[in-house]
């Protein structure tokens, strides 16, 4: 069933794009509305602005639907990550990791000192 759903969402998705990148901005209707470009068009002289306008809504919906779908299937199959953690009781490390210690670095022997300038 997941499956199935995610293909549709794939493809819708897709769809979407391309709807979206079919269709013409807002400043376009300037050419239109100065005599050219009416005949020229694919939808016809009014424009593809209700029908790719209704083909982007119902695509966008499917979208969200089907990203909704997939949300609640994959919530339902997670459950909670308190419930899946599997900590023992009492865990205590094997080897306790050394620490920087300062008291090894002193040293007894003299600071070499750089020469006096000339």
């Amino acid at each position: 069933m997941t499956t199935i759903i995610i293909v549709v969402h794939v493809i819708v998705a897709l769809l979407l794009i391309g709807v979206v990148l079919i269709q013409r901005g807002q400043g376009a209707d300037m050419g239109v509305s100065f005599g050219g470009g009416g005949a020229q068009t694919l939808f016809g002289s009014r424009g593809s602005g209700s029908f790719l306008g209704k083909l982007t809504g119902g695509l966008a919906a499917t979208f969200m639907l089907t990203s909704l779908t997939l949300a609640f299937f994959s919530q339902q199959q997670a459950g909670s990550v308190i419930d899946h953690a599997q900590l023992p009781a009492q865990q205590v490390p094997a080897e306790q990791p050394q620490g920087f210690d300062p008291s090894k670095l002193k040293s007894d022997a003299p600071v070499d000192t750089l020469p006096a300038a000339e």
